[in-house]
Parts: C-alpha cells; sequence; structure tokens
C-alpha cells in the first residue's frame, strides 16, 4: 500500500473489522487485522496531525487498542497454556504408548 491510497476512511474500516472481530471471539481472525492497523499506524502520511479525519481516526484505534489489550493478552495466555496443556499429554500419550 503506497501512502497515496491510505486514508482515514481506510483506517475506520480496519478498526470496525477488529472490533467486530473481538466482540465476535474471533481471535484468529483479529490475529490478521491487528498487524494491518499497526502497519498502517506506523506510516501515517506526513501531516496527518492537520487532518481532523485522521486524528480522529487514529484517536479512536488508539483508545480502543489500549482498551482491548488486557483482553487479548489473556486470550493469548489461555491460548499458549492450552497449548503447552495439549504438548505435555501428547507426550504422555506417547509414553504409554510405546
Amino acid at each position: 500500500m503506497s501512502e497515496e491510497t491510505r486514508s482515514p476512511e481506510q483506517l475506520s474500516g480496519l478498526y470496525k473489522q477488529l472490533k467486530q472481530q473481538v466482540a465476535d471471539s474471533e481471535y484468529e481472525s483479529a490475529a490478521d487485522t491487528l498487524p494491518k492497523i499497526l502497519s498502517f499506524l506506523e506510516q501515517l502520511p506526513d501531516g496527518w496531525t492537520e487532518s481532523s479525519e485522521w486524528v480522529t481516526a487514529v484517536a479512536a484505534v488508539d483508545s480502543y487498542l489500549n482498551e482491548v489489550q488486557p483482553e487479548l493478552e489473556k486470550v493469548l495466555e489461555e491460548t499458549s497454556a492450552a497449548i503447552t496443556k495439549i504438548g505435555k499429554s501428547k507426550k504422555g500419550v506417547r509414553a504409554y504408548t510405546k
């Protein structure tokens, strides 16, 4: 994506998409959308602070990300713990099946 094609509307669209995915507990989809938003925020066009549309879009996204971060971290920890547990039980099963 070049800077010319980036717009506050695109950022708002990604933000709404992420918000809906988190609300629906679609964390895999959210994991795809989040990096797009972060990339967007890292590559804001020069002078974006002069545009009220950009400032509004960025402020909304920033506020939401701060609000949802603890929930996403909790899900990540739970997922990690579940994966570790599955790994351990597979080792236990292998030991008994040899």
